[in-house]
């Protein structure tokens, strides 16, 4: 959707120091309330809720659903992920939503974490001694994001699920276009872009590769997740289809890959900010699993959630919410709320409250692989900072090319030094 902004909503202020750092805006409209009437890139007037109270509570509420049914007729998105009219667990609700998430849930299980976890180490060590060859040819350079932080959530996913390792590029391509252009798109003269026309032929050669895999694994199922679905029945006892099997794996991705990504540059940049606090993991390494509950509070890159409509009119701190009104819960707001968080903006591993952070959610739509996403930022933050102890970032947080989307933060490339 193209135009201004309806009367009765504001724009969201997004200037050029916006993307770099959106925690100063998200400040100032906490400061104004809990609550806002705004409109997003794409035009649409949402009520944008950044209060944590109200987030938290909002992430359990029932008369605020994802299926497009509820939403108003200001509500014309069609940007993927947000303007498909339903998805298998993502835009569904309860109690649609909940045999969905139990075929989620499989992947997820402790034991599965637990087994999963020595794998993460060994995929993290053999990425770096990539990155390590990469920068010895480069005088020391490297790009994070390509050779590290991109392919190590891709590759932990897939291995999970069963993909072959030369599917990954595919991969890659459709889940940077679901998300890099949730409510706006960069600019189409970027050449850092590396979304367009060959993300769908990504995507519909990855369906095809996924479709054949699935038929394959029921011919000959083994232990990983694709055999699962691929074998497992609905209700009436028939196998679930192929398609449904095949967004169930998207849906993986999308949830492990982005978030993953986005997290480890933004607590990258974070770390190397504050030398300090970088300096006392250095020390103490077993320092790493609070820091990491602070680096999520602070760097959740899951920005809002997903879209919500109002089912009836109801109200939120006090301002009435009309049937078929858009709401966005800010997580990354919610997450330096003062009110909860003292001196929120500050970097404090000790800070008690640290582990209230909703950088996953909660309610129904909680996500399900948060100790699996947990896992790999911290075995890479630490191995990373001890292999490279002089590794900087050798651009500013204002020339790193972030992803310019209000839903999920991340960034299209980090230069680095190894300082090696």
């Amino acid at each position: 959707m193209t135009g201004k902004c309806p009367v009765h909503s504001n724009p969201m202020p997004m200037d050029e120091q916006y993307w770099p750092d959106p925690h100063q805006t998200n400040a100032k409209l906490i400061e104004e309330g809990p609550i806002h009437r705004v409109c997003l890139p794409d035009q649409i007037p949402v009520w944008l809720v950044t209060g944590y109270e109200e987030v938290r509570v909002g992430l359990w509420d029932q008369r605020l659903a994802r299926m497009r049914k509820y939403a108003g007729g200001d509500y014309t998105a069609t940007q993927y992920p947000e303007g498909q009219p339903e998805s298998k667990l993502v835009m569904e609700d309860p109690p649609e939503h909940n045999a969905t998430r139990d075929l989620i849930n499989f992947a997820f299980t402790p034991r599965r974490i637990d087994a999963i976890v020595p794998r993460i180490r060994e995929i993290v060590s053999s990425l770096l001694d990539d990155v390590e060859r990469e920068a010895a040819e480069n005088d020391g350079t490297v790009d994070l994001m390509r050779s590290f932080f991109a392919p190590l959530p891709i590759t932990v996913v897939s291995g999970v699920l069963g993909l072959p390792d030369e599917h990954i590029s595919r991969v890659m391509a459709v889940t940077n276009a679901e998300f890099g252009r949730a409510d706006s798109q960069p600019d189409p003269g970027d050449d850092i872009d590396p979304l367009g026309a060959a993300a769908a032929s990504a995507q519909a050669e990855l369906f095809q590769i996924l479709a054949e895999l699935i038929e394959s694994r029921r011919q000959e199922p083994t232990e990983d997740l694709i055999s699962h679905w691929a074998n497992a029945t609905d209700d009436n006892g028939d196998l679930l289809s192929v398609y449904d099997v095949v967004a169930l794996v998207i849906i993986l991705y999308l949830g492990g890959y982005d978030t993953t990504a986005g997290m480890l540059v933004s607590s990258t940049v974070d770390l190397l900010e504050h030398p300090e606090q970088l300096s006392k993991l250095r020390d103490n390494p077993s320092l790493y699993p609070t820091a990491v509950e602070e680096l999520l509070r602070r760097n959740s890159s899951v920005m809002r959630g997903f879209r919500r409509f109002a089912k009836e009119d109801m109200e939120i701190a006090g301002q009435k919410i009309s049937a078929g009104d858009t709401v966005l819960l800010s997580i990354n707001a919610a997450n330096r709320d003062p009110a909860i968080f003292e001196d929120a903006q500050e970097f404090d591993f000790d800070r008690p409250s640290n582990q209230r952070h909703i950088a996953f959610g909660r309610g129904p739509h909680h996500c399900p692989g948060h100790a699996l996403a947990t896992a790999e930022v911290t075995i890479a933050l630490e191995e990373m900072f001890r292999r490279f102890p002089n590794l900087e970032v050798t651009v500013s947080r204002e020339k790193i090319p972030w992803r310019q989307s209000t839903f999920c933060r991340a960034a299209y490339a980090l230069p680095a030094n190894l300082g090696i």
